[in-house]
């Protein structure tokens, strides 16, 4: 029997679930985004325009479609409505509308966690004044963000007092609630680590090497590698951090995402979302280590059996993003000559649109680090 399912997006973040679900047999893939321009529209059956933030709407078209499962991957605003829809239509669903909620505002999970293992000092305030006021309790240098945006979009750092105010002003005009979340900055190694739950259990821990792009703030992304350079004391910091903020949040069941900082062996909490991180670690993570969390989530949601494993080994990897500032796409990026996967959003001549305003991603590629073929 033939099932519908609702992707929310057709970006580039987006495109590997419709793709997925486009080679299965008996699925009728439906698609919903604000804007028909996307490189995941082909993969769809049927699309409709809708802004995938209005959740009463998008509720509407699921009920007169008769979906029987909604989701995303890679998008933060997309998971309170895919979870929204789900309680509402009963479908099958990962994590609660209310902690969907709290994983996409900043604001709110920093005050769920504040108390725990790796919490990161920090004020919310609503203008420049209380910026500069409230944001003295904090050490510097600190990092000013829009409580509700993604990709980096609208962050920036301030080194002292004087730069507050022009930090606040470049964050509120990213902030869909208006308010600014103000950061005490860590200095140290940033990690990413992509997470299973099951039954609240922790079933499958991977943390990877992050390299950003330098000269920029927000920790824009350039290369993930496999397998991280963690000491076994900060590993088991790591998986303590992990293990308490997905038992704090109540994410229970499914994929989630974290990005970590470390001083020295101690880790420190920037970000975390109960979905699939928009960097394709998953294909990563299968190529290096033989785990498709891709389909073991998307069986899993669909009433299918499926099984993590046990135990799994990791062969040296990177994930490498081409990159240019927004603008024309000219030039040609040199492909690893032993790249497993490669795959370009743009060709020459597209317009490379601004997300985060400095560096955007125009494609990627996969390759092993240890020299064999």
């Amino acid at each position: 029997m033939t099932k519908k399912v609702v992707v929310l997006g057709i970006g580039n973040a987006q495109v590997d679930l419709l793709r997925w679900l486009q080679q299965q047999a008996e699925i009728e893939v439906h698609a919903l985004s604000n804007t028909d321009k996307g490189r995941g529209r082909p993969f769809a059956d049927e699309f409709e325009l809708i802004d995938i933030t209005n959740r009463e709407q998008v509720l509407a078209y699921c009920q007169e479609q008769q979906i029987d499962l909604i989701y995303s991957m890679g998008s933060d605003v997309a998971m309170p409505t895919v979870a929204y829809v789900s309680e509402q239509m009963n479908l099958p669903s990962f994590v609660s509308y209310e902690t969907a909620q709290t994983c996409n505002n900043k604001a709110k999970f920093r005050e769920r966690l504040q108390q725990n293992y790796g919490a990161v000092p920090f004020v919310v305030v609503t203008s420049a004044q209380e910026c500069v006021s409230r944001a003295q309790q904090l050490r510097f240098p600190v990092i000013v963000k829009p409580v509700d945006s993604q990709g980096q979009r609208g962050v920036s750092t301030a080194a002292t007092a004087q730069e507050l105010e022009a930090a606040f002003s470049y964050a509120r005009q990213y902030s869909r609630a208006g308010d600014v979340i103000v950061e005490e900055k860590i200095i140290g190694e940033e990690i990413s680590v992509n997470a299973y739950v099951s039954d609240g259990a922790l079933a499958f821990f991977l943390p990877s090497g992050r390299v950003a792009w330098q000269g920029f703030d927000g920790g824009i992304i350039h290369k993930h590698m496999l397998p991280d350079n963690l000491s076994v004391s900060a590993r088991s910091n790591v998986k303590r951090l992990v293990e308490e903020t997905l038992q704090e949040l109540k994410i229970n069941n499914g994929p989630a995402y974290f990005q970590i900082k470390m001083r020295g062996d101690d880790a420190f909490l920037i970000e975390v979302t109960p979905r699939f991180d928009g960097c394709h670690m998953w294909r990563l993570i299968a190529l290096a280590g033989g785990v498709n969390l891709l389909d073991i989530t998307m069986q899993q949601l669909l009433g299918n059996a499926t099984e993590l494993p046990v135990s799994f080994q990791i062969r040296p990897a990177c994930l490498e993003f081409l990159c240019q500032p927004p603008g024309r796409y000219e030039r040609e990026h040199v492909v690893h000559p032993e790249a497993e996967y490669y795959e370009m959003y743009v060709a020459p001549g597209d317009e490379v649109l601004p997300m985060n305003g400095k560096m955007e991603k125009c494609g990627y590629q996969i390759y092993f680090l240890d020299g064999t073929a």
